[in-house]
């Protein structure tokens, strides 16, 4: 099961899965993308706006209303996938809408491997970007492809680091999303405003598929404008 969480209030881009993106509101184009993986039994919308709930169905797609209170999208996700019977769930961000399809399939597959409770993915770090930048969150692996830490800052630090890029999606077994939830956030977590340092925090291993699975995750009107761009070049060419 794939689960969309979008909340309508954005600090940084007021009512962002709302805006339009080449036509169509933001969460209509994340889910038209997501729907090009082959992983999934059915995809789910979770949001506390009916608003969002009205453009998702009126693109063919189905929706749920969570509760307004909920802290984060991790829990918004938990909240539509308490009463449902699949075993795994994936939580795709509702502000990636080039996240990569074949990136969420090679996502689902590391499951095979019975020990693996918690999944991401991560890509190796554009070229053109700052890893300074801190709405770019980075990551480092073990040598097993877990990874020991997220983080806004530079990481690894030093010349010749090869810094990877987080990819805001998450896989869980149902049972450890649920776990997660009951956990509650954790200092790291708040310091950092990444609640997937939870897991870590209480010793819940993600493992963590790297491959050209590069995106360009929304946050400022900045990177909404240069998502824009990037439709409009795409439709260009074809």
């Amino acid at each position: 099961m794939g689960i969309i969480p979008a909340r309508l209030q954005s600090t940084r881009l007021p009512e962002k899965p709302l805006q339009d993106l080449d036509g169509s509101p933001l969460i209509v184009r994340v889910l038209e993308r997501v729907r090009e993986a082959t992983a999934f039994r059915a995809i789910l919308v979770a949001t506390d706006s009916p608003r969002i709930a009205d453009a998702v169905r009126a693109a063919g797609g189905e929706a749920v209303l969570t509760g307004a209170g909920l802290s984060s999208g991790l829990d918004r996700v938990a909240e539509a996938a308490r009463d449902l019977e699949d075993e795994i769930v994936v939580n795709i961000q509702g502000d990636e809408p080039f996240v990569s399809p074949a990136g969420l399939d090679r996502l689902v597959a590391l499951f095979r491997n019975p020990h693996v409770r918690m999944g991401t993915l991560a890509a190796p770090f554009p070229a053109d970007e700052d890893p300074g930048d801190p709405n770019r969150v980075k990551v480092v692996l073990d040598r097993q492809g877990r990874a020991l830490y997220f983080s806004r800052s530079p990481i690894p630090h030093g010349a010749h680091a090869s810094p990877l890029l987080h990819v805001g999606v998450y896989a869980y077994r149902r049972d450890t999303l649920l776990e997660l939830t009951r956990l509650g956030p954790c200092p790291l977590e708040r310091a950092e405003r990444l609640e997937q340092l939870r897991a870590l925090w209480h010793g819940i291993p993600i493992h963590v598929a790297v491959g050209e699975y590069g995106s360009l995750g929304i946050d400022t009107l900045e990177d909404l404008e240069r998502a824009r761009r990037h439709f409009r070049a795409g439709r260009e060419t074809t």
